[in-house]
């Protein structure tokens, strides 16, 4: 899936000022502090949500300047089908407070009230879009996730027969409710048996090229981003996505308590997550397919229908970064690779694989330390 894109020294030179820009920006109170405060509020409801698709037609929710930060109320957990959803939390032994008693009234309104594109009945539930001020193809959107929190205290991870990564194997349907301890921080998936949390937002993406269509599913990930499913992508990391339309027009959902990398049943621990994000635009910073950075690694990810070549996609991705950062020429950034960067399997079960490479900022030992902070290009 990967386009390659012809730069010229200008290009190049315009490319790496832009960069520069980034990395010599001013310093703030690190993001995983920076979410006490927002700017705008998104709420989960019927106009504001999409569900299964990424429409073009759809007028932005919101517009914001790049630097302003925005809190979104996300949906998910909604496994009651046609029963009451109060009734079906307390056969399950399941009681809330009040705000998150709201939470499920405000997601199964949206589920029931919601308009669905023709053809496409169901699938993530989504929140969007918020289109950026002045944002334009060939620029690029960081996302600074600054606060990621489960706004319920379960989730529920499933399979069926025909999906996941052995989709031949699955007997029948299977879901498995798992109530999360919010304090300590743990999904409880059987006696004796706890899994640590580290809640995120599996889809994260900017509108698709007009190429992908007017209704592109939201299942698949792309260059664009989208149903990236990275669980590295928590409180205090950045996503960069590359902009195709006027605006940006980001959108985000499929929320996520904890989740292995392959994503193997076709689910996380799915859950409703409360996020906290800053956009910031670097206009001219051209980029041919998503990046990410937390405080240790620099992420470049590979996309495609085929694993193998997800894995080669990821691969020349990383071999394109170690150029742009240290001027890496390819055996020595392909033998770098090689030695001292992971190349693991973010999910399988996407129709579009993923490959993501986690490249050590540590690899680079005459870089100084640099946590990441918010701040404007």
């Amino acid at each position: 899936m990967n386009t390659e894109m012809r730069q010229t020294p200008r290009r190049r030179a315009a490319w790496l000022a832009a960069l520069c820009a980034v990395l010599a920006a001013p310093l703030a109170p690190p993001l995983a502090q920076a979410a006490a405060g927002y700017d705008h509020h998104v709420r989960q409801t019927p106009a504001n949500a999409v569900i299964g698709n990424f429409p073009a037609q759809k007028q932005p929710i919101l517009t914001v300047k790049s630097g302003e930060t925005v809190r979104i109320d996300g949906g998910g957990g909604n496994r009651w089908g046609d029963e009451d959803p109060q009734t079906w939390l307390k056969d399950n032994g399941l009681y809330l407070n009040a705000e998150q008693r709201t939470a499920i009234e405000e997601i199964a309104r949206v589920v029931k009230q919601t308009p669905r594109q023709p053809g496409i009945p169901g699938g993530h539930l989504l929140v969007g879009p918020i289109a950026i001020e002045g944002a334009m193809p060939g620029d690029t959107l960081e996302v600074q996730i600054l606060s990621v929190e489960p706004r319920i205290p379960y989730g529920v991870v499933s399979m069926r027969p025909g999906r996941g990564g052995i989709p031949d194997e699955v007997p029948a349907p299977y879901a498995k409710l798992i109530p999360l301890d919010l304090k300590r921080k743990l999904g409880r998936f059987d006696p004796g048996i706890e899994v640590p949390l580290g809640p995120f937002n599996g889809v994260m993406g900017v509108l698709p090229a007009a190429s992908e269509g007017s209704n592109r599913r939201s299942g698949p990930p792309g260059l664009f981003g989208g149903n990236l499913d990275c669980k590295e992508l928590v409180a205090g990391t950045r996503l960069f996505l590359p902009v195709f339309r006027r605006g940006a027009l980001f959108f985000t959902g499929d929320s996520h308590a904890a989740q292995g990398d392959g994503e193997v049943t076709v689910t996380a621990i799915e859950t409703a997550n409360t996020v906290v994000f800053r956009f910031v635009l670097h206009k001219g910073m051209r980029l041919s397919a998503p990046r990410a950075e937390t405080p240790t690694h620099w992420i470049t990810f590979g996309l495609d229908p085929d694993l193998d070549k997800a894995m080669q996609m990821a691969i020349r991705e990383t071999n394109a970064f170690l150029k742009e950062k240290k001027g890496l020429e390819f055996e020595r950034a392909f033998a770098l690779s090689s030695i001292g960067i992971d190349f693991r399997v973010t999910q399988v079960v996407d129709d579009v694989k993923g490959v993501h490479a986690m490249i050590p900022k540590a690899l680079f030992v005459d870089d100084k330390p640099r946590p990441i902070r918010s701040g404007r290009p």
